[in-house]
């Protein structure tokens, strides 16, 4: 056991707008990278997704988002979420998720990945992983 605990010491975030709809989840072709590990791990604190367009009107199609630890060779996916459909207008905001996570740590040579399984959310869900190196 440490004598001191260890804490994150550089901030490591990543973000990338979500592309063609996924459909294999042990071998999915479509991932995003979001972070990838520092030299000695990683902890994620935080993903959120957001709906964004080049209009304001940012429209979703229930779907999902999925999670991935790639560790360079073989994908695991580690978490689901759902995507709501929602049409944002001048007075609905456009949809927006946040999940805290406490325990996703990420060992050096892995990666964070994202993926969605909508065709008509492609290029409109941007996710976010915020976390830092130690």
């Amino acid at each position: 056991m440490a004598a001191a605990p260890a804490f994150a010491a550089t901030i490591n975030n990543g973000a990338q707008l979500l592309g063609n709809a996924e459909t294999n989840l042990q071998v999915p072709t479509t991932t995003s990278t979001l972070v990838t590990a520092g030299a000695s791990g990683t902890k994620i604190e935080e993903i959120v997704l957001s709906a964004s367009a080049t209009s304001l009107v940012a429209t979703t199609v229930a779907g999902l988002v999925y999670i991935f630890l790639y560790d360079g060779s073989t994908y695991h996916l580690y978490d689901t979420i759902v995507v709501p459909a929602n049409t944002a207008s001048a007075s609905l905001a456009p949809w927006r998720y946040s999940r805290a996570y406490n325990t996703l740590f990420i060992k050096s040579g892995w990666s964070l990945r994202a993926s969605q399984s909508q065709a008509s959310n492609a290029s409109i869900i941007k996710a976010h992983a915020t976390g830092g190196d130690y």
